[in-house]
């Protein structure tokens, strides 16, 4: 009998344990304003995993609202990360990465993070809410997609190398 579902057993307690992962970086990193691994992990999991990549990040994006609160900061976060991926998705259709175009991609989003987040408050209260909550943020914009770019540029390879051999083994089981 053919199995018809969208993802098997296995890959759904692969996409669980890598929702886990990429929420414990977050909040293993917290206490530095704006340094994650999440961007990078995000970057990962799309060259590696592919359309996994979705389920992963929304069961991410609610553990944040469970944990530090459904506010209109995590209303955003609906359509922000997801951005990630789908450059991605875009840009290494059919390309190999490299680690310094990763690690610009990675840098750049950090940048432009508070950036997308004001479309948000651009909705909700206008030009005026929009352009104050991204220039207030711009310092910590700066920090992120400093902390994204070299943090890109020194793990990419390793944890790529990592997961593509993770999703080997998984593929031959």
């Amino acid at each position: 009998m053919k199995n018809h579902s969208l993802f098997t057993t296995r890959e759904l307690v692969l996409d669980a344990l890598l929702s886990a992962l990429l929420f414990v970086s977050q909040v293993s990193l917290s206490w530095l304003p704006n340094v994650e691994l999440v961007s990078l992990l995000l970057i990962l999991y799309t060259l590696v995993f592919r359309k996994h990549v979705w389920l992963i990040l929304y069961v991410f994006v609610i553990l944040e609202g469970l944990v530090y609160g459904f506010g209109l900061w995590w209303f955003s976060y609906l359509y922000v990360w997801p951005i990630l991926p789908a450059a991605v998705f875009l840009i290494y259709k059919n390309n190999t990465p490299k680690p310094f175009g990763i690690s610009l991609l990675s840098g750049i989003f950090g940048m432009l993070f508070g950036f997308f987040c004001a479309g948000f408050y651009l909705i909700t209260g206008g030009p005026g809410a929009a352009l104050t909550w991204w220039a207030a943020g711009i310092p910590y914009d700066i920090a992120h997609g400093t902390g994204n770019f070299f943090l890109s540029l020194i793990l990419f390879q390793p944890l790529y190398r990592l997961l593509t051999s993770l999703k080997r083994g998984q593929s031959h089981q």
